[in-house]
């Protein structure tokens, strides 16, 4: 499920409104899956959620930086 979200908006959209949606439906369900989180680790819901933002932000980045050294190019 959690692989379905960032692949939703390119279902409904295409070219940067997919890709911004895809931005935006991301980080919502990452602060999401933190906030609900913090209710089984006793944090603050806002400290979770900008936590796991933060977290998958940074993954997503490496992952684009990668691809872009490796000389993979979208669009």
């Amino acid at each position: 499920m959690g692989a379905f979200i960032p692949l939703l908006p390119y279902l409904m959209l295409s070219g940067n409104m997919a890709l911004n949606g895809t931005l935006a439906a991301t980080g919502l369900a990452l602060f999401g899956v933190g906030s609900t989180i913090s209710l089984f680790t006793g944090r603050q819901a806002l400290y979770g959620g900008l936590r796991m933002l933060l977290i998958g932000g940074l993954a997503g980045a490496a992952t684009w930086s990668i691809g872009r050294a490796l000389g993979v190019v979208l669009g």
